[in-house]
């Protein structure tokens, strides 16, 4: 398994642009034919580097919406549950979760009372305290750079070098920093394959 090149992360920072970019132009631009793109790109998407192609909408374009930013300190043992239940949230754009237990979630909501619509999908009694302030302005611009990307062992957690290797097991493909985290791997893969 190889590190990510610069050519890899010149394709990513064309698609972070443009998610919908056509691989012909993508290859013009760095010096690959659309097939190489093509194949780099599944590569990219079977390491779990790219997630998933996605749209960024202007929802203010769409619609009355309220865009604000919540943050939730749940009672501690409701957490997971007020976090489970804003991920149903269809107005929920995105949730954090920090490491003190609070949430920070930006939504669009469809109503001015937000705490109201709140309401209407999580229990209140579950929130310690909050706080919510109104969206004037909204930017996300993401960047690509060399020092963004790894590649971890899937037994240790080491990084995967160039001499790692890779394998797929079940559609899935696996990546191994050694021959014997690799070995391992397999010999789990195959005891629970039996088991079944």
């Amino acid at each position: 398994m190889r590190d990510l090149d610069q050519t890899d992360l010149e394709i990513l920072r064309l698609l972070v642009e443009d998610g919908r970019k056509p691989y012909s132009e993508i290859a013009e631009e760095v010096g690959l034919s659309p097939p190489a793109v093509s194949d780099r790109v599944e590569r990219l998407r079977e390491q779990d580097i790219i997630k998933s192609f996605t749209t960024h909408i202007d929802r203010s374009k769409l619609q009355y919406t309220v865009p604000a930013v919540l943050t939730l300190q749940p009672h501690p043992s409701k957490i997971e549950s007020v976090s489970s239940a804003l991920s149903a949230v269809d107005r929920v754009e995105q949730q954090f979760r920090l490491s003190d237990g609070s949430l920070i979630v930006h939504v669009n909501a469809p109503q001015r009372d937000i705490l109201s619509w709140l309401g209407n999908h999580i229990d209140l009694s579950s929130i310690q305290s909050y706080d919510l302030t109104h969206i004037e302005n909204h930017t996300w611009d993401p960047t690509v750079s060399a020092t963004d990307f790894a590649v971890y062992c899937a037994i240790c957690d080491n990084r995967v070098r160039e001499d790692g290797i890779t394998t797929r097991f079940d559609g899935e493909i696996k990546a191994f920093c050694c021959p014997s985290c690799h070995a391992r791997y397999e010999e789990q893969y195959q005891m629970l394959s039996e088991d079944h």
